[in-house]
């Protein structure tokens, strides 16, 4: 990436660090002056289920809930709920 983070202030520095300058000058075009946060969940329940379902007899628990941001037990809530849909 061709770079220069010093040029930005606060987190659009952070930004330009992490994405470069193309990236930053769009997210400031399309968020400066609005707050924004961030959930701590990124994927949605539906892409969480499908990911469980196509994985769970290939991948331990501990692993996709490592992947997906979840608990563990969490993880194995969901292929019960999983398993009693069929």
């Amino acid at each position: 990436m061709n770079s220069n983070p010093e040029r930005y202030s606060g987190i659009y520095k952070e930004l330009a660090e992490l994405l470069g300058d193309a990236a930053t000058v769009k997210i400031w075009k399309r968020f400066s002056g609005l707050n924004v946060t961030f959930p701590q969940k990124l994927y949605s329940k539906e892409f969480q289920k499908d990911f469980i379902r196509e994985n769970m007899d290939k991948t331990k628990p501990a692993e996709m809930a490592k992947m997906l941001g979840l608990s563990e037990r969490r993880i194995r809530q969901i292929i019960v709920e999983i398993k009693s849909d069929r």
